[in-house]
């Protein structure tokens, strides 16, 4: 994604005519030979998988619109991402999910599914799963509950 947005940047600063292809991005230094995830591009896949892939769900800004709804969410720090969630019998809570592998790293790949995670943390059936997570003394003026899954999985 960061390169992608690096190749539209020089799109629209540079209106020379003709077709462009990736040689071009990369002669021109848009474009690195190997392109690597960016902080931004980690918090991208996370957030994209969360809000849904409309070729897969019908746009609910969630993939589980009865478990949670997505309503916004924050950078805290490198390979932290705060997600605020709004949950029908819960209210609002945020939880801190990682970005990046807590073991080594390098941040996940655009397949970690961070979807399937959360709606295993929300299962209904399973709610001390996400009660374990509960960061007691956290407070954050926007949400009921802070909730730190930065290692769960």
């Amino acid at each position: 994604m960061g390169g992608l947005r690096g190749a539209a940047r020089w799109v629209a600063d540079n209106t020379e005519a003709g077709a462009l292809d990736l040689g071009t991005f990369t002669a021109a230094g848009v474009l690195p030979e190997v392109v690597e995830v960016t902080t931004d591009d980690g918090l991208d896949y996370v957030v994209a998988d969360l809000f849904g892939d409309p070729y897969w769900h019908a746009p609910a800004a969630t993939v589980a619109p009865d478990l949670y709804h997505l309503v916004g969410f924050d950078t805290r720090h490198h390979g932290v991402a705060r997600l605020y969630c709004a949950l029908p019998e819960r209210g609002f809570i945020e939880i801190d999910v990682g970005t990046t592998d807590p073991e080594s790293g390098a941040f996940r790949p655009v397949g970690w599914w961070a979807s399937t995670k959360l709606i295993a943390l929300l299962n209904r059936e399973a709610s001390e799963s996400l009660d374990a997570l509960r960061v007691p003394e956290a407070e954050d003026p926007y949400c009921n509950a802070v909730y730190d899954a930065t290692s769960w999985s």
